[in-house]
């Protein structure tokens, strides 16, 4: 038995809801385990990119283009973006190590004397070790996103076969 794709629930039965139940029912609304997985897979990587700032509007229009729930997609990218955090610097790291670029400074006192020496040369390594954080993440993501959607949809899959049908 699939998920319906069309549950409808009239507004004041919605606000009787408990709260959980409330968010289940914005984040999964017609909602198939592809929908979900897809959510998931694009979600989950998107909160991990190495950009500060830029990740709602891409997240977004990707959940608009691929017609998924955009609570949801965003409510995912938001839960991972601690990740995106932790992972900047060995994102970093990887870019630099996979284009043989020097490594960016990160001490105060590294970075002014990379001022007084190279000037303007500074922000220039920083754009260029960014760009190769964006490689490196890119050689994850791709590999993280497949494993997310089939792992994901399998689950779901399984899942529904085993739910007992729901007595009105």
């Amino acid at each position: 038995m699939l998920i319906n794709s069309k549950i409808s629930i009239p507004v004041n039965q919605f606000t009787r809801l408990k709260p959980v139940r409330q968010l289940q029912t914005i984040f999964t609304r017609g909602a198939t385990p592809r929908e979900l997985s897809l959510a998931i897979a694009l979600s989950v990587p998107l909160g991990i990119i190495p950009i500060f700032g830029f990740v709602t509007p891409l997240a977004t229009a990707l959940a608009i283009r691929f017609r998924l729930n955009v609570p949801l997609v965003l409510g995912l990218m938001y839960l991972a973006l601690p990740l995106q955090l932790l992972m900047f610097v060995p994102f970093l790291r990887m870019g630099e190590f996979l284009f043989q670029l020097p490594p960016l400074p990160f001490s105060p006192s590294e970075i002014m004397m990379k001022i007084e020496t190279t000037g303007w040369g500074l922000f220039q390594q920083i754009w260029v070790n960014n760009l190769a954080a964006i490689a490196a993440w890119m050689l994850l993501a791709i590999p993280l996103g497949f494993l997310f959607f089939y792992s994901v949809q399998w689950i779901c899959i399984r899942w529904q076969r085993n739910a007992r049908p729901v007595l009105n």
